[in-house]
């Protein structure tokens, strides 16, 4: 029982130094997930998780940002709808009337 006790009481104090919510990735260095302060302390002290990097993170939101734009530029496309950026200089040409 005593084991128990002191397993939570680490617990209890390494999630009281974490933030509210820990980014973590796996000890094999997937993608990092956004936990809850008591369960990063569990998976740190599992030790099949560490802090994920401020790199990882930052390569983590450029592709969450990349995909969202997919995403939105899809179903903009099932709706009909096609997004055209500004031209580029000498490239057009102009519409004649006739």
């Amino acid at each position: 029982m005593r084991d128990i006790r002191r397993y939570w009481k680490e617990v209890r104090d390494l999630a009281a130094s974490l933030p509210e919510f820990v980014s973590l990735v796996d000890v094999e260095g997937s993608v990092p997930v956004e936990v809850s302060a008591r369960l990063g302390a569990q998976l740190l002290l599992a030790k099949s998780h560490r802090v994920a990097s401020e790199e990882e993170l930052s390569v983590q939101r450029a592709k969450e940002i990349v995909a969202g734009k997919a995403l939105k530029r899809d179903a903009l496309r099932r709706e009909g709808v096609v997004v055209v950026g500004p031209g580029r200089g000498g490239d057009s040409q102009p519409i004649s009337g006739n």
